[in-house]
């Protein structure tokens, strides 16, 4: 008898035992469980995360916002400094001609230049100086007082730009640069008729020239 309790009770500690170890495997089964979830919820979040960098920087390239600023950041920084250089390299040039003029105001030649420079520059006011001041000594130079039309014209002085261009045509009828920009003149100021007749001029003189194709474009189109 004292064998068979024995016996129930190793029986009933052995049913603690097992009893004790099915509680830790559902313990542990919960814990793993939960670390599961804990694991499967933080890589969830992590691709969500993911999906919405990359959407977002797929409209970014794809609306131009990337490309756009950087290129025009690029492209007017490129801009500024070639403006930058040149217009300091005019300037300089410009400076050194009008000391050598004033030293010697009968060098026509660098007068010209200069003249040239300065409605390079868009200084036209200045240019128109200049040229006059050549074109007293060189009257017949149609090209000089072609240019100085140009000047008047970029500064909206049509009437004079038109009479100094007839004026060149005075001392060099077949002036095609100066038919043809009569007639630009003339169309920017509005005068059709007279435009026309310019610009078939232009075409008359040298239909295969660049301003005689220019010409013949300008009437096409107008």
């Amino acid at each position: 008898m004292k064998d068979r309790k024995y016996n129930t009770t190793e029986k009933q500690q052995t049913r603690k035992t097992i009893q004790r170890n099915v509680n830790s495997e559902k313990i542990n089964s919960k814990e793993n469980k939960a670390n599961n979830e804990k694991v499967l919820d933080n890589k969830k979040i992590l691709i969500i995360s993911l999906v919405v960098v990359v959407t977002f920087i797929t409209i970014l390239i794809v609306t131009g916002v990337f490309d756009s600023g950087v290129q025009q950041n690029v492209t007017q920084m490129n801009t500024e400094s070639q403006n930058s250089t040149v217009n300091m390299a005019n300037m300089q040039e410009i400076n050194n001609l009008e000391n050598k003029i004033a030293a010697n105001p009968e060098d026509m030649e660098s007068t010209l230049h200069l003249a040239h420079l300065l409605q390079d520059s868009g200084l036209f006011e200045k240019a128109v100086t200049n040229y006059k001041n050549y074109l007293i000594k060189n009257p017949a130079n149609a090209d000089a007082r072609v240019d100085m039309a140009i000047c008047y014209y970029n500064l909206n002085d049509y009437n004079t730009a038109i009479a100094e261009m007839e004026n060149a045509l005075k001392y060099q009828p077949k002036h095609q640069i100066a038919h043809l920009n009569l007639g630009i003149v003339n169309l920017t100021a509005r005068n059709m008729e007279a435009s026309k007749e310019w610009f078939k001029k232009t075409v008359e003189i040298d239909p295969n020239s660049d301003a005689g194709k220019r010409a013949q474009e300008l009437l096409t189109s107008h």
